[in-house]
């Protein structure tokens, strides 16, 4: 019987923390599965139509390591993007040129049958900023704009925002301003590149430093623990990558009904999300790399990593 095929498109995986990593765990969890594990970035994708191999890949096939390393990788064979059973999209922001091209060259894969989780098109179509707009009773008050004047009377209103750009990841460049800061022009230029950019300015939840909440949505299913996310002394920003602290907790029942409601609206388009909620308001829909699956497995729900693979099959 010929193995299942599955590619991982992500960052370097040298840099990879396999402690923590989601990306990691899904791909410890494919080889339980029986599945050939390739690895690639987004370079290594192409398209060449002078030969047979239209739609192929640069990749390196993955098998569990030693103690020094959790990986072995063999050297780089050029393989048929439409001969994996399935592909994994891992790669981290920003959204520039490069990912928007990979994900047009997965888009013809997928047209050809190979399934792409998530979806190249819902990749492009949502910005994770912005993807939580669609739930308007379930999210903090929030303005998206460039203008620094209504910024500001959006601030006036709220007395203490949270801003956020666009198109970053894992707290990166987040604010938070009060009414009255004295350097509140140097950080609204900053953030919006004087005017040019747009950003998200959401309401200030004074419960972060209760934490927040990443909770996982698989094919429209949620997972009922979640990992809560605790900033450090004097930051707002709960990512693990910040210095944040984390612990897996149940949820509680109306923040399970609320995260139903989020997965049965995006089930659609998205298969694999990690949404944020703090104090039952979700200020994020997590979809290029989704993390805390390694967290949530490891200390209350050992079938997640299998349960994802079942899933997947299911498509």
């Amino acid at each position: 019987m010929t193995k299942k095929k599955i590619l991982f498109v992500a960052n370097q995986i040298e840099k990879l923390l396999p402690k923590v990593d989601t990306t990691v765990f899904l791909i410890q969890q494919a080889w339980i599965q029986k599945y050939e594990v390739w690895f690639c970035t987004l370079e290594d994708l192409g398209i060449n139509t002078s030969r047979k191999l239209v739609y192929y890949v640069n990749a390196n096939n993955l098998t569990p390591g030693s103690n020094d390393t959790w990986f072995k990788k063999k050297k780089p064979s050029k393989v048929n993007l439409l001969s994996f059973s399935a592909i994994i999209v891992r790669t981290d922001p920003p959204f520039n040129q490069r990912y928007l091209l990979g994900m047009n060259i997965l888009d013809f894969v997928t047209e050809k049958g190979v399934k792409v989780i998530n979806s190249p098109e819902s990749l492009r179509k949502f910005n994770e900023k912005l993807y939580a707009l669609k739930f308007p009773d379930h999210i903090p008050d929030t303005l998206i704009s460039s203008k620094k004047t209504e910024i500001v009377r959006f601030l006036k209103s709220k007395k203490q925002l949270v801003l956020k750009p666009l198109d970053l990841m894992g707290g990166q460049g987040i604010f938070h301003i009060k009414n009255g800061d004295n350097n509140l022009d140097v950080i609204i230029d900053s953030i919006t590149k004087n005017g040019r950019d747009k950003i998200v300015s959401q309401e200030f939840l004074a419960n972060i430093k209760g934490g927040d909440k990443r909770i996982i949505i698989i094919n429209g299913i949620v997972e009922r623990y979640a990992l809560c996310r605790k900033p450090k002394k004097q930051s707002i920003v709960a990512n693990l990558a910040r210095g944040g602290t984390a612990s897996v907790v149940k949820l509680r029942l109306e923040e399970l009904e609320i995260a139903k409601i989020i997965a049965e609206g995006i089930k659609e388009d998205i298969f694999f999300a990690g949404i944020d909620m703090i104090d039952k308001k979700i200020t994020e829909i997590n979809i290029t790399s989704p993390t805390g699956m390694r967290q949530i497995a490891d200390y209350k729900s050992s079938y997640l990593g299998s349960f994802f693979y079942d899933q997947l099959m299911k498509l």
